[in-house]
C-alpha cells in the first residue's frame, strides 16, 4: 500500500471535511453534539514511503504523529488482534480509541452510548472507503483491550480502545 492510499483512507474515514461558521469541524461521520470523541492510531507494517511503527492520526492537520515504538510492537499487535495468521498480511491496523469525558461532560451516562454509535459510524466509513479504494478491511471484536491500551499508553479508563480494524491490499 502506498502513502496516497493511506492518506485517502484516513481523510475520508475520519478527517475534517469542512469547518463551519462556528469554527466546528465537520467530519465524514456523525458525532453526538459534534463532540468527536474518537482518536485513530494507525499501526503501520507495510506502507511504501513510511516507516513501520505506531502513529496517531492528527486530524486537524491531516498528519501522522510518530509515537515511541515499543519493542516487538509488530508481533504484539498481531497477538492482541487474536493471533490470526491472515492479519500478518495486513498493511496496517487502525486502532480506534474513545476519550469518554468529551461526551460524558455533556451527556452524562448516555455519553457512553453515543460513543458506541460514533465508533459504529466510523467503522462503516472505513468499510465504504476501503471498498472505494479497492482495499480490504476486517474489524475484530476479539482484540485484547489491555494490550492495545498498554501499547499506545492509554489508561483504559479516560481513553480506551473501542475498535481495531485490519486493512490491506487485496490479493489478486
Amino acid at each position: 500500500m502506498d502513502k496516497k492510499t493511506l492518506s485517502n483512507l484516513l481523510y475520508y474515514t475520519a478527517g475534517i471535511k469542512e469547518k463551519n461558521s462556528t469554527q466546528n469541524a465537520n467530519r465524514f461521520y456523525p458525532s453526538a453534539g459534534s463532540r468527536y470523541t474518537l482518536e485513530i492510531y494507525p499501526i503501520l507494517f507495510n506502507i511504501k514511503g513510511i516507516s513501520s511503527g505506531l502513529y496517531h492520526y492528527y486530524i486537524k492537520n491531516h498528519m501522522l504523529e510518530a509515537l515511541p515504538n515499543k519493542s516487538n510492537f509488530q508481533s504484539k499487535s498481531f497477538s492482541y488482534f487474536g493471533d490470526q495468521a491472515w492479519v500478518k498480511n495486513a498493511n496496517l491496523l487502525l486502532v480506534v480509541s474513545a476519550v469518554f469525558f468529551s461526551n460524558k461532560v455533556k451527556y452524562n451516562e448516555r455519553g457512553y452510548r453515543h460513543v458506541l454509535t460514533e465508533v459504529g459510524s466510523l467503522i462503516q466509513n472505513i468499510y465504504l472507503t476501503c471498498t472505494a479504494l479497492n482495499i480490504g478491511c476486517c474489524p475484530t471484536g476479539g482484540y485484547k483491550d489491555d494490550g492495545y491500551n498498554s501499547l499506545l499508553d492509554l489508561d483504559g479508563i479516560e481513553e480506551s480502545v473501542v475498535g481495531v480494524i485490519a486493512v490491506g491490499e487485496k490479493k489478486s
